[in-house]
């Protein structure tokens, strides 16, 4: 259960994780801390486990895990805002064909990636692919019809993508002319329709939470698509 003090830190490095790669690199790290604690739960240990970390970002995800034990390969389309922190390995690549062998990964990461492929089933079929059997994936994201599911555009995609646009770039001065362009990079994804790629991509679905969440807004018909501020799938191949 994350307590009061965390949610304050949350905040605070929310608040201030576009000052610079190493500020987000920090708002990566603490997230990722409280999700290995919840795996943890799950009884998923991380020490001597081959590790990828899809969409690294900025590499505050793979240090954690690099952290609890495991071998961790970071992959993502540049590498211009990785912060490298000792033995981490970084390749770059495209999620949706990965220069990795089948059945080559114990573990997959895979944290708000989803929402900006323009091919999700491709994604979720080359995580399939390079997981060994049994093998498990974290894939999460904040479902686009949530207060923050919009990235840049919230809350103002509640008005639909025209409106949200042009208040988008007058108030936050966004650049996108389009919610997918080259600045937007955003596609609308919804739990239920990742909920139903993993299932016929046949993963097993070993649970659906709520990020950082005491009330679990995932599992709530209908209603889980607005309250839930980031999903997490947890599941078995």
């Amino acid at each position: 259960m994350v307590n009061f003090k965390d949610f304050v830190k949350f905040y605070k490095l929310a608040k201030n994780r576009n000052k610079s790669h190493q500020d987000y690199f920090k708002f990566e790290a603490f997230q990722s801390e409280i999700v290995i604690k919840e795996l943890k739960k799950k009884w998923i240990d991380f020490k001597g486990k081959k590790v990828l970390d899809i969409g690294s970002g900025r590499g505050g995800y793979s240090y954690k895990l690099f952290e609890e034990g495991a071998y961790v390969i970071s992959l993502d389309i540049t590498k211009e805002y990785f912060q490298k922190t000792g033995n981490m390995n970084f390749i770059l690549g495209n999620a949706l064909k990965m220069p990795f062998r089948s059945n080559a990964f114990d573990f997959v990461f895979c944290s708000s990636l989803i929402e900006h492929v323009k091919y999700p089933e491709l994604l979720i079929k080359e995580i399939k692919r390079i997981l060994k059997k049994g093998g498990m994936c974290y894939l999460s994201f904040p479902p686009f019809w949530s207060p923050v599911g919009a990235h840049q555009f919230k809350p103002f995609h509640y008005l639909g993508e025209k409106i949200a646009i042009i208040l988008s770039r007058k108030f936050y001065h966004v650049r996108s002319f389009r919610y997918d362009d080259f600045y937007g990079k955003l596609r609308i994804r919804t739990i239920r329709q990742v909920k139903n790629m993993l299932i016929n991509s046949k993963f097993e679905i070993k649970s659906i939470t709520t990020r950082m969440s005491p009330v679990n807004f995932a599992r709530i018909p209908v209603f889980n698509e607005f309250l839930t501020w980031h999903v997490e799938f947890l599941v078995e191949k």
